[in-house]
């Protein structure tokens, strides 16, 4: 997301209360901005689940957080690299690896299991154990795209609110 800065000419005019009052209601108008992008990019991740029975922990895992005194963030990657590992493969279709299909029994052993019938047809570990290789690519979701395609929208309507 692009860094958002505000400057203030002429500061010799503003009496310190004035400054205040900016800087409070930007710093308002920033954190409302950041929550309501946490919104619509879980939105975006729940519209476009395929599979019933999603825990929806992709969606939880995009948070809107301070990352300094004036900074927001949506997202951290360090998080959802431990929290969410496929969270790229999910948006772009990808893996950080470039690699495009998921990797199968044939290349990890340790990937049997079946497909299991109360687990909305999901791939579970375990007995009984069949081989799993995937041999088609993984859509791409974009959720991040749809999000920022949203930003102006979002940023419009903060602003509106929040004066």
């Amino acid at each position: 997301m692009a860094k958002i800065q505000v400057s203030i000419t002429g500061i010799n005019g503003f009496t310190q209360r004035q400054l205040s009052i900016i800087k409070d209601i930007s710093s308002r108008q920033l954190a409302a901005i950041a929550q309501a992008t946490e919104e619509r990019i879980q939105f975006h991740i729940l519209y476009s689940i395929t599979r019933l029975g999603s825990t929806g922990h992709l969606a939880r895992a995009f948070k809107a957080e301070r990352i300094s005194s004036f900074d927001w963030g949506v997202g951290r990657i360090s998080y959802l690299n431990t929290t969410v590992p496929y969270w790229r493969w999910i948006n772009f279709g990808i893996a950080g690896t470039g690699r495009r299909i998921p990797p199968g029994t044939n290349e990890n052993p340790r990937i049997k299991g079946h497909f299991e019938p109360n687990e909305n047809g999901r791939f579970v570990k375990g007995s009984p154990r069949f081989p799993m290789n995937p041999t088609k690519a993984i859509t791409p979701h974009n959720y991040i795209q749809r999000t920022l395609d949203d930003q102006n929208t979002i940023i419009a309507n903060v602003l509106q609110r929040i004066k």
